[in-house]
């Protein structure tokens, strides 16, 4: 089987209610958490830094790994995305343009 992430957009109360939320992460200490970036929005270089803040407050690090769709190592970049999702216990992405 396949592990997949599902991200879910309710549109209104019932379907919101219908369904769960994913359960928490439980202690931050020692965890990483990850950033995939396309550097194409000027706003996640603030997200990025108010991540690295709270991660180091929380005894926990980030990892940002690239995601650019133009640059001439996107393949590696793909390839390198299952490692990245083996050492981070959550993540956070700021893609599109």
């Amino acid at each position: 089987m396949t592990d997949r992430v599902t991200v879910l957009l309710p549109v209104d109360d019932a379907e919101a209610a219908a369904r769960s939320l994913a359960p928490g992460l439980g202690p931050l200490e020692g965890r990483v958490f990850g950033v995939v970036d396309n550097g194409l929005w000027a706003s996640m270089l603030p997200v990025r830094a108010a991540l690295a803040r709270w991660a180091g407050a929380e005894g926990a690090a980030i990892e940002v790994t690239p995601f650019d769709h133009l640059a001439p190592d996107f393949a590696e970049q793909q390839r390198a995305l299952g490692p990245f999702a083996g050492r981070v216990a959550a993540a956070v992405t700021g893609l599109g343009n």
